[in-house]
């Protein structure tokens, strides 16, 4: 990864920080975490997600988490990062808007959680859980704000993730694609 010295994190630590600068080091890195994380998805609802290893689509997807080059456009989409001995092994995204409506009431924030990877080989070392302890511990100073975000029905440890966070189910989603 094309890091500066003084944002790469340490080789023997992990640690969570926001991914903000774009580089196709880092874009590279994502897409292949993607591609990891979201290939039991496409396999057990390919009528829902696109290509698997359309990596151009995947990356322009990823882009519009990191912070914008231009500095006036709004940005709601977000990213975090989990560095396990220097490098890149999981992310968090996430969209953070503040908005008022009938399900809401007065403006308050809203988060949804848009995707947490974890690369398989860092599975288990407590990544996913840095990344939604992270997200949580950005949004506690926004007042009221509702967090949420969709486990597909096969996706136990995503399940158990939220629910070791303080969430709980409210609602079921209902897919289908049509002809």
């Amino acid at each position: 990864m094309n890091m500066s010295d003084l944002d790469r994190p340490l080789a023997n630590t992990h640690q969570v920080i926001d991914l903000e600068k774009r580089s196709d080091a880092l874009l590279g890195s994502m897409t292949d975490l993607f591609e990891q994380g979201q290939k039991p998805h496409h396999d057990a609802f390919p009528d829902h997600f696109g290509p698997a290893k359309d990596r151009a689509a995947i990356g322009h997807y990823l882009q519009g988490f990191l912070k914008p080059r231009n500095p006036l456009r709004q940005r709601n989409g977000f990213a975090k990062g989990w560095y396990a001995g220097g490098e890149l092994a999981g992310y968090l995204l996430y969209r953070l808007s503040k908005s008022a409506n009938i399900f809401y009431g007065e403006p308050r924030w809203t988060c949804f959680v848009e995707d947490i990877v974890v690369s398989e080989n860092a599975r288990g070392a407590g990544g996913a859980s840095a990344l939604m302890g992270a997200l949580m511990e950005e949004i506690t100073p926004l007042e009221n704000c509702a967090v949420s975000g969709t486990v597909w029905n096969m996706n136990a440890a995503s399940e158990a993730l939220f629910r070791k966070h303080g969430f709980e189910p409210l609602s079921k989603a209902f897919y289908k694609v049509s002809p």
